[in-house]
């Protein structure tokens, strides 16, 4: 069926208004309504971004702490673990001197008589570790005499004092034993010796002044090169 609108163009067009106002109007109110609902899930995510971050950042403070203990751990363990080494080296190296003047009285020949001995161990401050000098660790000195106006003696004494008698003493180095006399000490002073001449109540006797040097008891020092050092050293290789 037509449908014929018989009002003037006038009319018709008022009769039309309400429409558009109702059309614009459901527009506009959908329109505000889908602006306030992306906001509000805007605010909504912003609030759990927020709450995120915070999360995280009481995460990064807790591993933060965390971190900062196994770092007092770890430098508590290198401190215990020089300590340790420290004793090991002290038990290793230590000198047992009551072993030494057993094995010396052992040795010395029966014509010998030391007459005043002095030991001196030098203090770990006390090395100076100078380039081509080589570093003691102190001394003992013994001061002997003997009857027989003969230095032989001496040599003889000197050479006991050095060597070791054993039967595999040709096989390995027996320096470093702990039973061998001359494992802790370096070498000699050089071999001299003086007349001192008698009198009525003692005879004439040759007497000699004989100096061992110690073997250094504590390490040198470790020299670390400065991290520019390392990284120009390493740009050369990587060239």
């Amino acid at each position: 069926m037509i449908k014929i609108n018989l009002l003037p163009p006038e009319l018709q067009r008022a009769a039309s208004l309400p429409k558009l106002v109702f059309y614009t109007l459901t527009a506009s109110v959908t329109a505000v309504m889908l602006v306030g609902i992306a906001s509000l899930w805007v605010w909504i995510d912003k609030g759990n971004l927020e709450t995120a971050v915070q999360d995280r950042e009481t995460e990064v403070s807790r591993l933060e702490a965390q971190a900062e203990q196994l770092d007092r751990i770890n430098k508590d363990i290198d401190y215990y673990r020089e300590r340790e080494s420290a004793i090991i080296q002290i038990k290793t190296r230590r000198i047992l001197w009551g072993k030494k003047l057993d094995q010396l009285a052992r040795l010395t020949p029966e014509d010998i008589w030391i007459d005043r001995l002095l030991m001196e161990t030098l203090d770990p401050g006390e090395y100076r570790w100078e380039a081509g000098k080589e570093q003691t660790g102190g001394k003992l000195v013994l001061t002997c005499w003997t009857e027989s106006l003969d230095p032989a003696s001496f040599t003889e004494l000197r050479s006991r004092l050095s060597d070791d008698s054993r039967l595999f003493s040709g096989l390995l180095d027996t320096s470093a034993l702990p039973d061998h006399f001359f494992g802790d000490f370096l070498g000699f002073s050089p071999h001299q010796w003086s007349r001192l001449e008698g009198s009525a109540e003692e005879p004439a006797r040759l007497e000699s002044t004989i100096q061992l040097d110690l073997k250094p008891l504590h390490d040198p020092p470790r020299v670390v090169k400065p991290a520019n050092a390392q990284v120009a050293a390493a740009g050369k290789e990587s060239k």
